[in-house]
């Protein structure tokens, strides 16, 4: 009997050796929770050191945070029947109300309180330009009809609209007595339109003589004939085809390099002019993939290309005088690719269009 209940019983041990091990297992558990208990305890502890309970304290008493919360919805009611009042009502009944909440306040130690102190905050912001936009800003303005009439009254003013003289004047010497006692100047002798002794200057009229030319130095009007207009599309033309020829011999070039004429800010401008029609017409073309601007020939589009239509991307760049001085300098462009172009005099009996 004995053996049989042995082989039922798990391992190899006696029953009281596996009852003694998992009591102490039991008590491991406990003590590492036991051990939480205790890091947490005392991580609340510094928790609770740390926190500014003037500002923000969690366990502030309900009762307390109730009456706040009571008040304030007391002050919002306040508020927004001033604001419905804005017309008639007075800015002391909102002075008022933000005193009583910024005193309020001093209270308040958790969000949902502080919540409504700025539902309040908006809502007296809100009144108070409504009530700035009601205010009349023209108060200290100055009333020139209202100015005149005092002077008459000040200067007997109300006895001269009785009387029937014309020539009844006003008493300026009672208006100099008011007038002097506000004054920071001496007194001088002068007038308000200008000094006392005025020489009236006399107008002298001279008379330029006339010119007689001469009718052999007039210039009269010239008779254009149709050979004398000569068109500049044939000199475009020229320089187009000038510079493709001085871009396929080069190869793959700096844009840059090959427009900038270190000695000419107009022909640079020029250049980048007619190297636009070259890309216009497809027969060169710009990448910009390595961060620089390189400028090469292209084989000219076959007529399918040109009826499918041919892809075009345009910029517009814009130089100016400082930027043309830095491109030269940060490229060290000593020479110009483009030959400088010699300037075209205009003499008489040609004309350009």
């Amino acid at each position: 009997m004995s053996e049989a209940v042995h082989s039922v019983l798990p391992g190899n041990g006696s029953p009281e050796r596996d009852y003694e091990e998992n009591v102490s297992a039991e008590e491991a558990e406990e003590d590492e929770e036991d051990e939480e208990i205790d890091e947490l305890q005392a991580l609340t502890q510094r928790l609770n050191k740390e926190i500014d309970r003037s500002q923000y304290d969690p366990s502030q008493d309900k009762s307390e945070r109730r009456t706040i919360r009571q008040r304030y919805r007391e002050l919002i009611q306040s508020a927004e029947e001033i604001k419905r009042q804005v017309a008639v009502g007075e800015a002391d009944a909102l002075k008022e109300t933000m005193q009583k909440a910024n005193e309020l306040y001093l209270q308040v130690r958790n969000t949902q309180e502080a919540t409504l102190d700025s539902r309040l905050l908006v809502l007296s912001a809100d009144l108070s330009v409504q009530k700035a936009r009601k205010m009349r800003v023209d108060f200290n303005s100055f009333d020139t009809d209202e100015f005149v009439s005092k002077i008459i009254s000040l200067g007997g003013g109300r006895h001269l609209a009785d009387s029937n003289n014309d020539s009844a004047e006003l008493n300026w010497q009672d208006i100099g007595k008011q007038a002097v006692r506000f004054g920071k100047r001496a007194v001088t002798m002068d007038f308000m339109q200008g000094p006392l002794a005025v020489e009236k200057k006399q107008r002298t009229v001279s008379r330029q003589a006339r010119i007689v030319k001469n009718k052999e130095d007039l210039v009269t009007p010239q008779q254009l004939r149709e050979g004398d207009i000569k068109a500049s599309e044939n000199d475009t033309a020229n320089n187009v085809n000038a510079i493709y020829r001085i871009l396929h011999q080069n190869g793959p070039t700096n844009y840059f390099k090959l427009v900038t004429n270190p000695s000419s800010f107009s022909q640079t401008v020029e250049n980048i002019f007619y190297v636009a029609f070259l890309i216009r017409k497809a027969v060169a073309s710009i990448d910009d993939s390595s961060g620089i601007p390189i400028i090469s020939t292209h084989e000219p589009p076959t007529t399918d290309e040109l009826g499918d239509g041919l892809p075009k991307k345009q910029i517009i760049m814009s130089l100016s005088m400082d930027l043309w001085k830095d491109i030269i300098e940060t490229f060290d462009i000593q020479e110009s690719m483009i030959p400088t172009r010699q300037r075209t005099e205009i003499t008489g009996g040609q004309w350009y269009g």
